[in-house]
């Protein structure tokens, strides 16, 4: 009988390490996203490629050079688990799934849907102040601009060093090897930014 009873346990143990497994594993199951393939969206914010690898990280670096405007269309050619192929303006981009945003529990999907969706909210920009449209349109942070300013200038900060943007201060890369702090203060508007 206790053979038995440890039997059961040790399953258990395996069917329970299985779930976790498989709730954490990285799938390309779009049914519950509006990224699919061969769908037709926009850009929510503005990206910043890689533009001599044609390259976009889920981290979210700042990469000077051409930017992709906030409201783009963008058209999305193949998902894979770890990988996002989209076509802009022609030219084919890779979206990349990197491991500090797996860690951060975030998966490819919920990650690339704070930077391309159905509609961008351009009647939102519009109501924001002179500083704001200045820092979205040159995809730059200046004092002065508003957190919602800073979103579709620069998108979301990098969820494993920013896991709230409810914080007083965000922290972008660059790129591989250089930050940028951006500071708030308690209404939201930025009062420094730091590199």
């Amino acid at each position: 009988m206790m053979l038995l009873t440890k039997s059961k346990s040790i399953l258990a143990i395996a069917i329970a390490i299985s779930s976790i497994t498989l709730g954490c594993s990285s799938t390309a199951d779009t049914s519950n996203s509006v990224v699919k393939e061969g769908a037709t969206l926009v850009t929510l914010v503005n990206l910043h490629p890689d533009n001599k690898r044609k390259i976009l990280y889920a981290v979210n670096y700042q990469l000077d050079g051409v930017m992709i405007p906030m409201c783009s269309k963008v058209e999305i050619e193949d998902i894979g688990e770890k990988e996002i192929e989209f076509v802009y303006n022609g030219t084919t981009y890779t979206y990349l799934w990197d491991k500090h945003t797996r860690k951060a529990g975030e998966s490819l999907l919920q990650n690339i849907s704070n930077f391309i969706g159905t509609s961008c909210d351009q009647s939102k920009v519009a109501s924001l102040n002179s500083l704001d449209q200045a820092g979205i349109k040159s995809g730059k942070p200046s004092v002065g601009m508003t957190k919602e300013g800073i979103l579709f200038a620069m998108g979301r900060p990098p969820i494993h060093a920013t896991p709230s943007t409810q914080g007083s201060t965000w922290m972008y890369w660059l790129n591989k090897f250089k930050k940028q702090a951006i500071e708030f203060d308690g209404n939201g508007v930025v009062t420094e930014v730091r590199l």
